[in-house]
């Protein structure tokens, strides 16, 4: 009688261990890819990716199929800055178009020698 106790409770005990154990996981949730999307919540969208596709984790986790819509941690899509993020120094205003590259003084005195030049013609 004890025996039969024994195996009866080993029975259940593997049967709850079997159905309980990754099925029906949610976001961020761990899965098995071994066993395709069927641990994950796949009327939410949630597929099971390999943890070297994912950020800190230690095994495989459902996320969402478009992980730009993931919120949570380990599903999140890690971003990457290419090149230089600073920003670049002002540089003040551009220069105007009409600006004279000549010194206001040169002009001046360039004038002025004209006007003496014609009046000594």
């Amino acid at each position: 009688m004890r025996r039969a106790g024994v195996v009866i409770l080993l029975a259940v005990g593997t049967f709850v261990a079997f159905v309980a154990a990754c099925s029906n996981q949610g976001e961020g949730e761990r899965c098995e890819v071994l066993n395709g999307d069927d641990d994950c919540k796949t009327d939410e969208g949630l597929v099971c990716y390999p943890m070297d596709q994912l950020r800190n984790a230690s095994s495989d986790r459902c996320c969402p199929a478009d992980r730009s819509k993931a919120t949570h941690p380990v599903c999140v899509t890690p971003t990457t800055v290419i090149g230089d993020a600073t920003t670049p120094a002002d540089t003040g205003p551009a220069p105007s178009e009409d600006a004279s590259t000549g010194d206001a003084s040169d002009a001046s005195s360039d004038a002025s020698s004209d006007a003496d030049a014609d009046a000594n013609q």
